[in-house]
């Protein structure tokens, strides 16, 4: 068996995934989607919606700016 490289996190299938991927989740949660993710593997899909992606009304979740939007929207303003 293959060692874990660092920062990835092993699937059911034995898929590495990153750990910010799951980061956050447990127990069930975390994997329902690490399952999901083999799914998506398996169809030829790198990436996508995953089940906790949206808020219970099915909106998109708002995610925290990245550290280069800060850096961007600081030099030039924001865009809109």
């Amino acid at each position: 068996m293959k060692k874990t490289p660092a920062g990835k996190v092993r699937t059911p299938a034995g898929n590495f995934v990153p750990k910010n991927y799951v980061q956050g989740l447990t127990g069930a949660a975390r994997t329902k989607r690490l399952r999901e993710l083999d799914e998506m593997r398996k169809k030829g899909k790198k990436l996508g919606p995953l089940t906790g992606d949206k808020t219970p009304k099915g909106k998109a979740k708002r995610l925290p700016k990245s550290k280069h939007t800060k850096a961007f929207e600081k030099r030039y303003g924001k865009t809109k």
